[in-house]
């Protein structure tokens, strides 16, 4: 990702991505706990999530599922 790229996705916070992807914060907090969910950035240790790289990381999920079937 180029840095204007980066810079023009927005920091979503834990509660707004759990209500994007519909899960709980809890499942949100877990998946990040467990390295499986979407990638996050520690900001004063506090977790702040790039919306594109939740997209990417959805994308690569329906990509997974798709080589099993």
């Amino acid at each position: 990702m180029d840095p204007v790229t980066a810079a023009a996705s927005p920091l979503l916070d834990s509660r707004e991505v759990a209500a994007y992807l519909k899960v709980s914060e809890s499942t949100l907090s877990r998946w990040r706990s467990a390295g499986t969910g979407p990638p996050v950035l520690r900001l004063g240790g506090i977790a702040r999530y790039r919306l594109e790289a939740v997209d990417r990381w959805l994308g690569s999920l329906e990509q997974s599922n798709a080589e099993e079937t």
